[in-house]
């Protein structure tokens, strides 16, 4: 099975047509991206009127291919080594791909909407979701049908896919639009899901290292223990899951018993390596069947996944796609399983005072 982690650059078989291309200057992928050196965004608004043979939206697009390839790439991996596959071979392979061409534009916009006011922004979320939408059913087909052609281009959109899930409600949000967050995350779910089945038949095809090996991903690390709190917090997790589920569901308690044991897995990794990979990992890597009890709304798996709110946080401040995406999915979660609902007493109270709700 492979993972979500861009890790190693481009392989010699994808990079040796852009050898002549210039690397991208070591810059770290930090909260916000920090902008380049360029000019700032110059609103279409202004240059509608001028003439020329571009139409509005083509010279949209131009701006936010500019926007993914010298700012947006660096926020999609924490490591410098991978910034090339991002900024160079990936948007080559979206001009053979046209789901992965909607998606960088769509992950551009939403990334240019995060930093100008409303209501300019509202025309780049409106952008963003146009792009969107239009990647969704061909990117679904392409996963019914993986090739060595495709692969890539799949994988490449399945991150690109998973940022904007997390990133949407947030934004659309500020136009007192309906925007779930559990329900996104839910997509990007299901949407992974797709994508690690595949895994296993197209990895000997895959050119870029975006995802990585079982092996590599789970290696072994420096930290071998997490802080005091979160462990006592996940065992509390695990020993109610035992003391409700395991008499009631068995088939539940397993799900769940295998979901937290991941859930831990992922904050240990988190511990060594602060990076967005170890936080995203476990939406892919859950069991479909409990990928289904959360789309029932079932109240433990939902319980769980406020859990993995807490681990969303840790990227508020470092991604500008996770701003304030934890405590929504917390905040939304806590609603969902108003008290009354369970027995579980104190259950709740640890993402609450993680995330200062």
């Amino acid at each position: 099975m492979a993972v979500i982690s861009a890790r190693k650059g481009a392989s010699s078989a994808m990079n040796k047509d852009h050898r002549a291309q210039t690397q991208p200057s070591p810059s770290p992928a930090g909260s916000q991206t920090p902008s380049v050196g360029l000019a700032p965004i110059v609103h279409l608004s202004a240059i509608n009127g001028a003439s020329g043979p571009f139409t509005a939206s083509g010279l949209r697009s131009l701006e936010l291919m500019h926007k993914f390839s010298t700012e947006t790439f660096m926020s999609l991996s924490n490591d410098p080594s991978d910034f090339h596959v991002w900024q160079m071979v990936v948007p080559r392979k979206a001009l053979e791909h046209d789901f992965l061409l909607s998606g960088i534009l769509a992950v551009a916009a939403l990334h240019a909407a995060t930093l100008i006011e409303s209501p300019a922004a509202l025309s780049y979320i409106d952008t963003a979701l146009e792009h969107h939408n239009m990647a969704f059913a061909p990117f679904r087909r392409a996963l019914d049908h993986i090739t060595p052609f495709n692969c890539d281009a799949v994988f490449a959109h399945s991150i690109i896919t998973t940022i904007i899930g997390i990133a949407l409600p947030r934004l659309t949000a500020t136009r007192d639009e309906s925007s779930n967050m559990t329900e996104n995350i839910i997509v990007v779910f299901e949407l992974l899901q797709g994508v690690r089945n595949i895994a296993w038949i197209s990895e000997p095809w895959l050119h870029t290292k975006l995802f990585t090996s079982r092996r590599e991903f789970w290696k072994e690390s420096s930290v071998t223990e997490l802080d005091p709190e979160t462990e006592a917090a996940l065992n509390k997790l695990a020993t109610l899951n035992d003391d409700t589920m395991a008499t009631v569901d068995q088939e539940q308690h397993r799900m769940n018993r295998d979901a937290i044991a991941l859930l831990h897995r992922c904050f240990l990794r988190h511990a060594n390596a602060r990076d967005a990979a170890s936080v995203l990992t476990w939406l892919a890597a859950v069991d479909k069947d409990f990928v289904d009890r959360l789309r029932r709304r079932k109240p433990f798996p939902l319980l769980i996944l406020m859990y993995w709110g807490v681990l969303l946080g840790t990227l508020d401040g470092q991604m500008w796609w996770a701003r304030n995406s934890g405590k929504a999915l917390v905040t939304e979660l806590l609603v969902a399983l108003h008290p009354g609902v369970f027995q579980w007493e104190g259950a709740q109270l640890w993402p609450k005072q993680k995330l200062g709700l």
